[in-house]
């Protein structure tokens, strides 16, 4: 996967992974799923895609990534 410096959207199973995910990451800006994401509660965390992609030390649901306007699930 390329990686061309666009903000990566990370949500996760539950609020615990998030913010050890943060940890991990060193970088990100925690924030509620976006509703165009998911209707359900949580949290997300928001990073560059560069700190996504050189640290996969943690648990996630899903990573998107938006693409000519709409949401793209990366697939990592």
């Amino acid at each position: 996967m390329e990686n061309n410096g666009e903000e990566v959207v990370i949500t996760f199973f539950s609020h615990y992974e998030a913010v050890k995910a943060r940890r991990c990451l060193g970088e990100g800006t925690l924030s509620p799923v976006p509703r165009s994401l998911s209707s359900s509660c949580g949290t997300a965390l928001f990073v560059s895609s560069a700190a996504f992609y050189s640290n996969h030390d943690f648990v996630y649901d899903k990573a998107y990534t938006m693409k000519e306007g709409k949401w793209s699930v990366l697939q990592v």
